[in-house]
């Protein structure tokens, strides 16, 4: 923890909720707990300035708060988020925050060793997070979260751990959190000895909260950019919300046509706008020449929306950029723009079609696994602005689906760099 003062550590993402109260050295004054249900919004404020005022802190004294992210209950994510924020706000405090899934997986102290955090969702689901500790037990994050079943949640452990090079039986797999206490029959009938030891069984921590919200990590070790304002993470959207977004996809068509030359400058303006490692002009230049180069521009309403670029030949391909302007996200433009790309690699009876993502690029491989991509490897410390890893993604004709599945809630961009 690195505080500037006293601080407000709020963890409320599940019914289990607590409240700390850290000194101006980061010691623990005050911790407060309670099951609140579905409670979040009548509890959660009485219980903070219960633990302030037991601490002796004034909440204008505060100079940082933190929340969870998510994921978790909706409520409790929300109620927390702005709670902080109004604690914050009056304070004129610093405003962190982590998920719930990277404050679990810092915490557990583990090393050489796949680490799978686990907070039960709905419908006896659970939100499962996947990160891997190496032999000083820095962690780094390798793929975005998921949510499911417990099957779905083992069969995404079994990627992963394929993902690092590991076999299904390696020793090097830790599941931490509430939702492996839940579920701990099942998936130590996968992986002997994978709940042990166990870790924050009982629910989530304040401390483990305000220790990853105040770490320096940032992207690469699964949590916010240092002093990126938090957003939560909800792992899957609203139905609702869905319904409302593929209403509004389908209003207007999506037109593509081939990538040219007139096309650079607009597409070397939305790198810079997109991408924090943006492509310069020079590259699409280059690439345009390229006899294996599949280039695509998507329009809509005459209005250029996003762009990919890609090579194919010799019985295989690779996707080296699929980019969306930010006024056109989450409205089918990179959808579009990957269904043709994968057309295309049918018609030329391509094997395989791989590329690279950003571990913390969350949309982007949500939309990949959509169209039937896998993990099929790690690529350590790729991006060197952030030192994140690569996330290598493998789709195969056999395995591809003829109807994509929703590819969940996006993020950003769906770039793949």
């Amino acid at each position: 923890m690195h505080p500037a003062g006293p601080g407000l550590a709020i963890e409320s993402a599940t019914a289990h909720v607590e409240v700390l109260v850290a000194g101006a050295a980061g010691e623990p004054l005050q911790q407060l707990a309670e099951e609140v249900g579905h409670g979040h919004t009548r509890r959660l404020a009485p219980l903070a300035m219960e633990a302030l005022a037991r601490a002796g802190v004034a909440p204008r004294a505060l100079a940082w708060v933190a929340a969870d992210l998510g994921p978790g209950s909706f409520t409790g994510v929300r109620v927390g988020l702005a709670s902080a924020e109004a604690f914050a706000l009056a304070a004129g405090a610093r405003l962190a925050g982590a998920s719930s899934l990277a404050a679990l997986a810092h915490a557990a102290r583990a090393k050489r060793a796949l680490v799978v955090p686990l907070v039960p969702a709905g419908r006896r689901d659970l939100y499962a997070g996947f990160f891997r500790a190496d032999a000083r037990g820095a962690v780094c994050l390798v793929a975005a979260p998921r949510v499911g079943t417990v099957a779905e949640v083992l069969a995404a452990t079994a990627g992963a751990l394929a993902a690092l090079g590991r076999g299904p039986g390696s020793p090097g797999l830790r599941f931490v959190g509430p939702g492996a206490a839940r579920e701990q029959e099942a998936l130590e009938a996968a992986w002997r000895g994978s709940t042990s030891p166990a870790f924050r069984f009982a629910g989530l921590s304040a401390l483990d909260l305000a220790e990853a919200a105040l770490s320096l990590r940032g992207p690469a070790g699964g949590l916010p950019a240092p002093h990126a304002a938090p957003r939560p993470l909800y792992v899957r959207s609203a139905q609702a919300e869905e319904r409302v977004r593929h209403r509004a996809s389908a209003a207007e068509e999506i037109v593509l046509r081939d990538f040219a030359l007139a096309d650079i400058p607009w597409a070397a303006e939305t790198e810079r706008r997109v991408f924090s490692d943006p492509w310069p002009e020079s590259f699409f230049r280059g690439e345009l020449a390229q006899a294996m180069a599949w280039t695509r521009v998507a329009e809509r309403g005459g209005q250029r929306t996003g762009y990919l670029v890609a090579w194919l030949g010799a019985g295989t391909g690779h996707l080296g950029n699929l980019a969306v302007v930010p006024e056109a996200r989450r409205r089918g433009v990179a959808r579009a723009l990957l269904e043709d790309l994968l057309a295309r690699a049918r018609a030329l009876e391509a094997a395989q079609v791989t590329l690279e993502v950003r571990v913390s690029n969350f949309a982007a491989q949500a939309l990949y696994r959509a169209f039937g991509f896998r993990l099929a490897g790690l690529r350590r410390g790729y991006y060197r602005d952030t030192g994140e890893d690569a996330l290598i993604m493998e789709w195969t004709g056999s395995a591809a689906e003829a109807t994509p599945r929703a590819a969940g809630p996006a993020g950003q961009t769906a770039g793949s760099h």
